[in-house]
């Protein structure tokens, strides 16, 4: 099914490139309203950009973001660059009443103001170096991810949404000018602004999906000029 971006933030990661046949590469920043792919199951890569693009956020907001999940929703969140795996940290949830050999402290804080007291708690009881980490869904973690130097994202509501579209075209971004060519006609092989070679965004190849590898191409794609603007030639 030929799928675009039919609602969400104006800039989205797209994530699910397993469950198409052509699609961006997992971790590509994607524009609203642009077509993206065919894929089989629209749901899912719904779902799964959606996960992305809440780690994106969060980061973009300046916290280390660690992901409560597994599977393709766990290589979804490396795709939006997540810093790992909430099963993978050595933590506790809560302060203790007295210091044990944990290097995070997970909370749920429903203000800044409930989060930095638990901080000058965690402080007077552990007296060394500890995280205290925020946990919960992305909308509340967004407003504390200014202010903590980690969080702990938990779960994701439907935050990018993928329709039906009629065709698929060749797309062709500029990196530097943050422009998608959606070629319905013209077939172009360089920018007409710049000068420079487009590069493809949608594709039957895909990197390998191991964690290390979809961090390090998502700091890679997402550092385009936004927001993405879309010319069709």
């Amino acid at each position: 099914m030929i799928l675009a971006y039919d609602a969400g933030p104006s800039t989205a990661i797209f994530a699910g490139s397993w469950l198409c046949s052509k699609s961006p590469v997992d971790g590509s920043p994607i524009a609203l309203g642009e077509p993206v792919g065919d894929c089989g199951d629209p749901e899912a890569v719904s779902r799964l950009s959606s996960i992305a693009t809440a780690v994106h956020l969060l980061k973009a907001a300046g916290a280390k973001v660690f992901f409560a999940g597994a599977g393709d929703e766990a290589l979804a969140a490396f795709a939006g660059g997540a810093d790992g795996l909430l099963g993978d940290l050595k933590h506790r949830v809560g302060v203790p009443d007295a210091p044990d050999e944990s290097a995070f402290v997970l909370i749920q804080a429903t203000s800044l103001e409930e989060y930095r007291r638990t901080v000058r708690r965690a402080g007077e009881i552990y007296k060394r170096g500890v995280e205290v980490v925020p946990a919960g869904d992305f909308e509340s973690l967004m407003a504390l991810a200014p202010y903590a130097p980690a969080v702990a994202l938990t779960s994701v509501g439907p935050i990018v949404r993928f329709s039906p579209a009629a065709e698929l075209p060749e797309v062709g971004r500029c990196a530097h000018c943050g422009i998608d060519f959606l070629m319905y006609g013209a077939r172009i092989s360089r920018c007409p602004y710049c000068g420079r070679r487009l590069m493809r965004l949608i594709t039957d190849k895909r990197p390998p999906l191991r964690p290390e590898v979809l961090r390090s191409v998502h700091r890679r794609l997402a550092s385009i000029p936004k927001p993405l603007r879309l010319i069709i030639t």
